[in-house]
């Protein structure tokens, strides 16, 4: 997979892991309209890093969020004054409203929880995702089909949040998605 590590700014070079590789198992994804791939995964947890010039130990999705945005959405000032104020929302539904697709892990992996459920994620889709971020999609599917769960979000309209919400066993989640979007287009025409 050819994406980019945001946390680290290089390119990331890992290949798919396991359900006991829990260091490789991707934490949040944004995929860019132009199919760009911004990618994270767990193994910055826990780690001193820099955000703004202030070092904190990267412990929640909020230290990925505002990574990802002093990285590489400069611009966003405001996105970064909501994330640092534990808003982690805002940010997703404006990535989401722009025509990002985004990937977030939900698991808990602390505590029986995570013995007891496995491995969860979801995956946003916007409404009219473009050809290059659903090769891109298809390119994620390695790294989350070992998951036990993914919830998939295809939007028909973000502002509303009208949505449509599969729960998918992670090793079918992305095919059952090409296969509800080819129906609809045989649908449509």
């Amino acid at each position: 997979m050819e994406a980019i590590d945001f946390m680290n700014q290089s390119i990331y070079l890992k290949q798919p892991g396991t359900v006991d590789d829990i260091t490789s198992h991707p934490k949040f994804v944004l995929i860019r309209p132009d199919g760009t791939i911004l990618y994270s995964d767990t193994s910055n947890d826990g780690k001193i890093i820099s955000i703004h010039g202030k070092k904190v130990k990267c412990t929640h999705h909020e230290h990925y969020m505002a990574k990802l945005v002093e990285n590489y959405f400069p611009e966003k000032q405001e996105l970064a004054n909501k994330i640092e104020q534990g808003n982690i929302y805002a940010p997703i539904f404006e990535f989401l409203g722009e025509g990002n697709v985004l990937f977030n892990n939900t698991t808990t992996y602390e505590g029986p929880t995570f013995f007891l459920h496995g491995i969860h994620g979801q995956l946003l889709i916007p409404e009219n995702p473009t050809d290059a971020q659903n090769e891109a999609i298809a390119q994620l599917d390695p790294y989350i089909n070992y998951f036990k769960e993914i919830e998939v979000k295809e939007y028909q309209d973000v502002a509303y949040n009208i949505k449509d919400n599969y729960f998918e066993d992670g090793s079918v989640a992305i095919k059952n998605y090409f296969d509800r979007h080819s129906v609809h287009a045989k649908a449509r025409h």
